[in-house]
């Protein structure tokens, strides 16, 4: 009796003590990021910077194919490039080829495995090695048989601004067409909806009911009849002007009759955009030829299904005894 009393305590004394060895073995994206840093500084190249853009990619497509997507799936008939751009990165290169930009993914065990398994071919190997990189995103997403680890690496730059003719390249996405003629796009209705270089910041209406925007850099015609749930035809129509272009410190009509608010609230309100939120992943970069649905992924973390996995074992553990116990004091 006193023995079992005495192994139930001493399981329960380490179970902390397993709980944060295990964490430490489950692979993170900063421990991937820091892999392919590592093998950048051994090669003579500059290590990569973190970019939040990068991360929320790299994670979402880590989580869509560990939810059974196939590599490389895109949301909403994107390019890679185009999702970059979408999220406020500035993507450098020849946009109309997509820009610098790339993507690995694999299965494996453990980070270091993963490069390994990258090193293996030119083109895994060039997204982790080329010169012509500046940032990088990772994730991780645990699954039944191991990880699924992914990164994303590109070159922004060297303004740090868009490039001109990314509002082209963002307006000529399919689903975008629509904000043309139509006030809401899938993207809109899926709570997806892109984001140019700077999110746009919903004016409201002056006491005679118009709605006045002044274009801030990095917006476009697009994004902001998008934001103000208009349509670029309507826009140019209250204007009076049938250009696409629009300039910083441009003061365009987008509403007439709205309902100026009460007083003493501010003229306008916060960011119709969703804030980026930085998270990680891994992957290599080609558009998927068959359009992959927006859909909403929930998986666990790698920290989470190690801790399921100690809970279970642990519990197990203690069923073993009290059965043991239950069934010493039956004889």
């Amino acid at each position: 009796m006193k023995r079992i009393f005495l192994l139930l305590g001493l399981l329960l004394a380490l179970s902390p003590i397993q709980l944060a060895r295990a964490q430490e073995l489950t692979p993170t994206p900063a421990e991937l990021i820091n892999e392919v840093n590592a093998l950048r500084l051994a090669n003579g190249l500059n290590a990569l910077a973190v970019h939040p853009a990068l991360m929320q990619i790299a994670q979402e497509e880590a989580n869509g194919i560990a939810s059974g997507l196939p590599g490389h799936w895109r949301p909403n008939d994107l390019s890679l490039g185009q999702w970059m751009m979408s999220l406020g990165y500035p993507l450098s290169g020849d946009l109309s080829q997509d820009g610098y930009r790339s993507e690995n993914w694999t299965p494996a065990q453990s980070s270091k495995d993963a490069v390994q398994s990258w090193l293996g071919d030119e083109p895994h190997t060039d997204t982790m090695l080329s010169p012509f990189r500046s940032d990088i995103g990772a994730g991780v997403v645990a699954t039944e048989d191991g990880y699924i680890f992914v990164i994303e690496t590109a070159l922004q730059t060297t303004s740090g601004q868009m490039q001109s003719n990314a509002a082209a390249i963002l307006t000529g996405i399919p689903l975008t067409q629509q904000a043309y003629n139509a006030g809401a796009t899938l993207a809109a209705q899926n709570g997806t909806l892109p984001q140019y270089s700077l999110p746009v910041a919903v004016s409201t209406a002056n006491a005679g009911g118009d709605v006045i925007h002044e274009v801030q850099y990095g917006q476009t015609l697009w994004s902001i009849a998008i934001a103000y749930r208009t349509t670029i035809k309507e826009i140019q129509r209250l204007n009076n002007w049938q250009d696409e272009t629009v300039y910083v410190g441009q003061q365009l009509l987008v509403m007439k009759g709205a309902t100026p608010p009460p007083q003493g609230m501010p003229a306008s309100v916060s960011s119709a955009f969703p804030t980026l939120q930085p998270t990680s992943t891994a992957a290599i970069a080609t558009p998927s030829a068959t359009p992959q649905p927006s859909i909403a992924i929930t998986t666990k973390s790698p920290q989470e299904m190690t801790l399921s996995a100690v809970g279970i074992i642990i519990a197990a553990i203690v069923l073993g005894i009290m059965f043991a116990f239950a069934r010493k004091r039956e004889e």
